[in-house]
This record gives structure tokens, sequence and C-alpha cells, in this order.
């Protein structure tokens, strides 16, 4: 059958890609993939050290929409461990730890406002 094999990048609306680098790898502990300049733009990229084939462009070229990314999900192994350290480096939640139906959820968001839910999957193994 054909069709969509895999999702390959997602776009996160950014008013400052060195900015925003420097959070995403300093704040998330996420590596620097991809930094290509081109005729007018930087094409950056960003992944989370386990999913090296979902890269996350840091993209200034919707100003409009810094801060009104739709909720990401980022999936964790210890949602709690992962909170106290990530809000030890700086990072904004607007949710603490809450036991959910599917799991243990934190909610933080970036430097623009973006949200991202910290996800540890009820049953995932620690």
């Amino acid at each position: 059958m054909t069709g969509i094999d895999k999702v390959g990048s997602i776009t996160v609306a950014v008013r400052d890609q060195d900015e925003a680098l420097t959070w995403f790898t300093e704040k998330l502990g996420f590596r620097k993939t991809m930094d290509r300049p081109g005729p007018g733009m930087r094409f950056l990229a960003v992944c989370a050290r386990h999913q090296p084939d979902l890269q996350i462009i840091l993209a200034p070229w919707f100003p409009d929409l810094v801060g009104k990314n739709a909720t990401a999900i980022l999936h964790t192994s210890d949602c709690q461990g992962t909170y106290e350290e990530l809000k030890a480096r700086g990072v904004e939640f607007t949710e603490s730890p809450q036991p959910r139906p599917f799991g243990l959820q934190a909610i933080f968001k970036d430097l623009y406002g973006n949200s991202y839910a910290l996800l540890e999957v009820k049953g995932s193994p620690r």
C-alpha cells in the first residue's frame, strides 16, 4: 500500500533562531541536527536525543504564529524526574505532574509561550 510512511519534521514558530536554539538545547537537552543558510533564510533544526529522525524546525518566517503552536506532546519515561530537572533549568511549567487516564502529565511553555505536554504514558517502563 502506498501512503505516508512517517513524519519527518514539525515547525515551531520562533522570533529569534539563536535564542530558540539556546533554549531548546540548554533547557530541554535537545541537539542541533541542521544549520544551513539559504537565500534570505536559515534552516535550523533540533531533535530529542532519542529521536533523531523527527526534527523540530525553528522557523522565524511565521512571525504571526510565534507563541501559537498547538500543544506538542513530548514523551518521557519519568515525568516527575524530568519535571524537576527542567524546572531547575528554568523551564516555566503551568501544570505540575498530574495523573491522567493515559499517564502522568505536566505542561510547560517555551520562551515564546508555545505549550508542551510532558507525558509519561501509563505502564511505560522506567
